[in-house]
């Protein structure tokens, strides 16, 4: 993989370590997308992952330089943070423009692998005789706060109530301290202001959010795309205080996005509109459609047997 001048790798390190007494490796799975070491450009590691089964697609080359690509797949142990499963090769497949012609597989053709995840976005990859560092590859982002621009759902979990924000970050602020913070508000209400950035002695971002004469106040492991980590609800001027509750994020938006949505809110409710048949977003005193009366008809009377058969 090739790097551009603006890029800038974020090592985003393990999800905050006190959410739970015994902590997983991950929480919710690795972060999928392209993985590399940095120190080793020019080859790649594709990860997904669907519950606990994962699939790997590696980007190599032979000892002659030709390009190779394996696959592997297998069930990832949440708990132990490991992967283990082979290297498969394909040959005999279809080209571009050809007719469908199914590749023959071969299977373990490049031996054994195995990938031990240290969080959510850091691992050590190993195949016979060797292993590697690798890490998420993060290439649109200049720095790590840069991540925070876009819009994010924050939520925490405080005894059972849950509560939280949906933020916009979308421009620079620069502080009397000399640090550099992405600003921003709450969605529908500007007024709510809202400051996030990445604190590296924490190896953390800090998130706060003005909402009503408290200060919700975040600390998140995160990578492109979620968060999760602790939150404090206090009044403003209150220093927070004690443990604090279970918080988690969502990336709505990226910013590219923001630039061309008056509301964004609105624009992605309308845009999971799959055809007018489907159609449920409703406008602002009017009745659901009949099809979503009867959808949560049927719903709400599958729940009330749910709770009588419990």
């Amino acid at each position: 993989m090739k790097t551009a001048g603006r890029i800038v790798l974020l090592l985003m390190l393990s999800i905050v370590s006190n959410l739970v007494s015994a902590s997983p490796a991950t929480v919710g799975g690795p972060s999928t997308g392209l993985w590399w070491n940095p120190n080793e450009s020019g080859r790649g590691f594709d990860i997904d992952i669907q519950d606990n089964l994962m699939i790997v697609t590696t980007y190599i080359y032979k000892q002659t330089g030709e390009p190779l690509w394996y696959t592997s797949s297998g069930l990832y142990n949440a708990q132990t943070g490991i992967f283990q499963s082979s290297y498969d090769s394909y040959s005999g497949g279809q080209c571009f423009g050809c007719p469908h012609t199914a590749p023959m597989v071969h299977s373990a053709a490049g031996g054994a692998l195995t990938i031990h995840f240290h969080d959510n976005v850091t691992a050590t990859l190993s195949w016979p005789g060797g292993s590697t560092e690798i890490q998420k590859y993060n290439y649109g982002f200049a720095d790590a706060t840069s991540v925070l621009y876009g819009e994010w759902a924050f939520s925490f979990n405080i005894d059972g109530l849950v509560g939280g924000d949906w933020v916009i970050f979308d421009t620079p602020y620069s502080g009397s301290d000399g640090m550099t913070y992405a600003s921003g508000h709450t969605q529908g209400t500007p007024s709510y202001a809202a400051l996030g950035k990445y604190d590296s002695g924490l190896h953390r971002w800090i998130v706060v959010v003005d909402s009503a004469g408290y200060i919700d106040s975040f600390v998140l492991g995160m990578d492109d795309h979620r968060a999760i980590g602790t939150a404090w609800v206090e009044p403003a001027g209150t220093p927070i205080s004690g443990s604090g509750s279970v918080a988690a994020g969502q990336r709505l938006l990226f910013k590219s996005e923001l630039n061309s949505v008056a509301n964004s809110a609105t624009t992605m409710q309308k845009s999971l509109h799959a055809d007018d048949h489907a159609r449920f977003v409703v406008e602002s005193g009017t009745p659901a459609n009949v099809d979503v009366q009867l959808a949560f008809e049927n719903l709400r009377r599958a729940l009330t047997e749910f709770k009588a058969s419990r």
